[in-house]
């Protein structure tokens, strides 16, 4: 196809602002965060060598977290658009950020990825990100008043299944269907159950040979089960297992 032919892609503008201002706000964040260390360890004189800091438990935690950090953006951005860099910089992404974002884009019945979505999703993260600011500084301003709380039995009890009933909502969720604007997907969740059985006999396997587990190598897991998702959601849906119909709420909205 020559270049004449081919035809150019027209960014929307909220969305071209947003990739601009995205780019420049993650290299101050990254700038900011790197040079914190630098400055406080050479103001204090400690700076270490670089032998003590590239050694085998660097390597070790590295090893852990540059694939989850790589498989978080593969995953992460096709859902969040635009409003991936703002969900980055601020963090508690799977626990707090996304659950939010698509929550926010489904109240609106818009679509994932889209101008009206991204910017949603940017309003949704910005406003949890300030109420976690907000939270965050009234329970240090109060730690003192409010710490006898957190040693009551009951609290202890309920604090230790926080973490578990959040992931078992989002995972709940994926046994519905989902939707979002004027498309709704049913049975997408057969899509991923492939995966589930892999990684389960996989866990399982480690877990009978050494006696270890696989927490080092989620990063790696999660990179090498996408492209399986992705497939095998992909042949389900020829063959019609799974299904992208019209949202019947927006239908009756449009009638």
């Amino acid at each position: 196809m020559s270049k004449k032919n081919k035809q150019k892609t027209v960014m929307d503008p909220f969305q071209a602002w947003s990739h601009k201002y995205g780019r420049l706000g993650t290299v101050i964040a990254l700038i900011y965060m790197v040079s914190i260390p630098f400055v406080v360890l050479t103001v204090y004189d400690a700076m270490p060598s670089f032998g003590e800091v590239i050694n085998v438990a660097t390597i070790g935690i590295l090893m852990i977290y540059i694939p989850v950090g790589i498989s978080e953006a593969i995953s992460y951005t096709p859902i969040l658009g635009s409003s991936s860099y703002l969900t980055f910089i601020t963090g508690n992404i799977m626990n707090l950020k996304l659950p939010v974002a698509i929550n926010a884009i489904k109240l609106a019945k818009k679509e994932q990825n889209t101008p009206e979505g991204d910017a949603i999703a940017s309003v949704a993260v910005a406003v949890s990100s300030i109420m976690t600011v907000i939270i965050l500084a009234i329970a240090a301003l109060l730690s003192s008043q409010i710490a006898f709380v957190f040693e009551i039995p009951q609290v202890k009890t309920a604090s230790n299944y926080i973490i578990p009933a959040l992931f078992g909502s989002l995972t709940l969720g994926l046994f519905g269907n989902s939707s979002s604007g004027n498309k709704i997907v049913k049975h997408g969740i057969r899509g991923v159950i492939p995966v589930l059985i892999i990684a389960t006999l996989l866990s399982l396997f480690v877990r009978i040979t050494s006696g270890g587990s696989l927490f080092g190598a989620v990063g790696f897991i999660i990179i090498a089960m996408l492209p399986i998702a992705i497939i095998t959601s992909r042949i389900l849906w020829k063959k019609g297992k799974i299904t992208v119909e019209d949202n019947p709420a927006m239908v009756k909205k449009e009638d």
